[in-house]
């Protein structure tokens, strides 16, 4: 691609940064492996209409990537089966929930109540519920009524066509752009074709230790190297999910001006559905404050809703979850109207395809 070539044209003077990513997979909450906290109906209520939800908290905290599973046993104290005590364990649980990085919640009754079923929707909205590809009378419920869920699915190198004829048969190809799928695989380590057929499924998670999940990437971020105090700043970001499946917890992305001592921090205005996997842009013009004159070094980092930081896959200096980009003038006016650039410009590069007017 030669120098004039429309990607390099911009109206104003630009850097252009282009990260390095790393060797090895990030850590982060939401991706790789998840562990099981599994409680009965007793332990989470051990005499009628007492409960003991600290247990509960407990062992939400001690794992990595939990996901919560109440075995509907039947209580020492309960004589006979109670759909309503049920239900109700269920709403009480939920209401004690402020676990920000549970995976999900696995439906864990195999009978065909509805009304727990119900109660599992209604009370965990927000969070992923789980269903696994066993539970075939549930799975034809969620999808006659159109709930959103997520899948477990329990799979080995004996019944991995079987899996995948249940894919197919239920329509469950797309699940994973809007709720996680998840392995549970029999082998201490997965074979050939469980490992092949969980990235067609875009798994994000497995009870083996495996690397999956999101994975973000900055290949390119493209702004101007001078910008006005209480003007604009034009943001190109080039992303890239090198992962198997999108990023399913809240999160947010955000940048920072820094110069001695003096900060300032925007949360950037994207699109979350549309972070999938493979490339993402991400164009944004931001008001400026009032900025004393001078250099500031420019960093970018996202965070989830507990505010702590997501790690990413550059080879960058991080402070306090933000990874230092470059550097931005801010001066007291620039040559280019900042705040009206991509008018008549693209910002992808691309100018607007217009007849030629006629001379005066």
């Amino acid at each position: 691609m030669g120098k004039y070539a429309l990607e390099h044209y911009s109206p104003y003077e630009t850097y252009k940064i282009r990260p390095m990513p790393l060797s090895k997979a990030t850590v982060n909450p939401g991706r790789g492996q998840y562990q099981i906290v599994e409680l009965t109906w007793e332990e989470l209520e051990p005499h009628r209409g007492k409960y003991d939800l600290n247990r509960l908290k407990e062992a939400l905290a001690e794992v990595h990537n939990p996901v919560l599973t109440i075995k509907q046993v039947l209580p020492s104290w309960l004589k006979k089966d109670s759909d309503e005590g049920f239900i109700h364990l269920i709403r009480r649980v939920a209401s004690a929930l402020n676990n920000k990085k549970l995976i999900g919640v696995a439906v864990s009754t195999e009978d065909s109540s509805q009304g727990i079923w119900n109660a599992y929707l209604e009370a965990f909205e927000g969070l992923p519920l789980l269903v696994s590809l066993e539970q075939e009378a549930l799975l034809r419920y969620l999808k006659d009524h159109e709930y959103p869920f997520g899948l477990i699915v329990n799979c080995c190198e004996d019944n991995w066509i079987s899996c995948c004829e249940k894919f197919a048969g239920y329509r469950l190809q797309n699940t994973w752009q809007q709720m996680p799928v998840l392995l549970q695989i029999e082998e201490e380590s997965p074979g050939e074709n469980v490992r092949r057929e969980s990235l067609r499924w875009h798994a994000g998670l497995s009870n083996r230790l495996m690397d999956m999940g999101y994975d973000f990437t900055i290949r390119r971020l493209t702004y101007p190297k001078k910008i006005a105090s209480k003007g604009a700043l034009p943001l190109r970001f080039w992303f890239v999910n090198r992962g198997s499946a999108p990023c399913y917890l809240d999160y947010s992305l955000r940048l920072r001006l820094e110069m001695e001592g003096e900060q300032q921090e925007f949360v950037l205005n994207i699109d979350k559905g549309a972070w999938k996997v493979g490339d993402i842009t991400h164009n944004e013009i931001l008001s400026l404050p009032i900025l004393s004159l001078g250099v500031y070094g420019l960093s970018v980092g996202i965070f989830f809703a507990d505010e702590s930081p997501m790690e990413l896959d550059i080879q960058l200096e991080e402070k306090d979850g933000y990874y230092r980009l470059g550097t931005v003038e801010v001066c007291k006016d620039t040559a280019v109207d900042l705040a009206h650039a991509w008018d008549d410009f693209y910002p992808d590069g691309y100018y607007p395809l217009e007849d030629p007017q006629l001379p005066d």
